[in-house]
């Protein structure tokens, strides 16, 4: 499992919880360097963002937006690990709408500060850097994001274990600023799927073995796949909404990466990246 590589970003996510745990979700992302102080969300070490449980949406469907025309309609490629700039320029693409990159890229502390001998150089390279963000987004149908959670004791009347992952109504928080002249911009991955998500079946012998091989550590990396749905908009800002397809439950505990497990959520040649 190629989790927890060196350009990674982890979030956290918070989402309703039917069982008694603690709810410690968090997204792997990886993506283009920013400069310091310029566009939010730089994808150079690890950090968190929130998420909760969506409310409703009134008036909307979040697989429609007004004047998005072919937003409905998804590419195959898969985004893996995105940072927040890159979901703020998938979610962009998926309304069917441009972002200002030019205002951006002039909003650029280097380029706004720069002299007029050298701000034409710089104020093109910003472009070509945000464009080159934005071209990664196309044909862009499937997400890929590490998410880190942790399993309670064993369930011996179900038999299995539970995750404080993925619970009903939980959603992905990302938010970008790309524009030091401007606010933060908010955007959120909605999971719909409507069956049980963060149930991990398996007898007692099995789940002995995941928690010794684990050095008796409960906390793990999901390896997850999403397919993308839909994109709406509610009071707080954009929604994509997305199936999980599955994830690979792995660890990388002192350097040495492990696999324990797989689930999927549809069948193998569809849920396949």
């Amino acid at each position: 499992m190629p989790a927890m590589s060196a350009s990674k970003v982890r979030r956290t996510v918070r989402a309703c919880m039917p069982v008694a745990l603690a709810l410690a979700l968090a997204a792997c992302g990886g993506g283009q360097k920013h400069d310091e102080g310029d566009a939010a969300s730089p994808a150079t070490a690890d950090r968190a963002g929130a998420a909760s449980q969506a409310p409703a949406v009134a008036g909307a469907s979040p697989v429609e937006v007004s004047g998005a025309g072919p937003a409905a309609r998804f590419g195959e490629r898969q985004l893996d690990h995105p940072d927040d700039l890159q979901v703020l320029m998938l979610m962009y693409r998926l309304e069917g709408r441009e972002p200002p990159i030019g205002e951006w890229a002039a909003a650029q502390s280097r380029v706004a500060y720069a002299d007029e001998f050298q701000r034409p150089a710089l104020l093109k390279e910003e472009q070509e850097r945000l464009q080159g963000i934005y071209d990664s987004t196309a044909e862009v149908g499937r997400l890929r994001m590490n998410v880190n959670a942790r399993f309670g004791e064993y369930d011996a009347a179900r038999g299995g274990y539970y995750f404080d992952a993925f619970m009903p109504g939980s959603q992905f928080d990302f938010s970008a600023r790309p524009s030091p002249s401007g606010g933060a911009q908010r955007i959120s991955l909605q999971v719909d799927n409507p069956e049980e998500l963060n149930f991990w079946p398996l007898d007692a012998a099995a789940a002995k073995d995941v928690l010794a091989r684990n050095g008796g550590q409960r906390n793990v990396v999901l390896d997850s796949r999403f397919r993308i749905t839909g994109i709406g908009r509610r009071g707080d800002g954009p929604v994509i909404s997305a199936r999980l397809l599955g994830y690979a439950i792995g660890s990388d505990r002192y350097g040495n990466p492990a696999t324990f497990g797989e689930r999927r959520f549809e069948p193998t040649a569809q849920a396949a990246p």
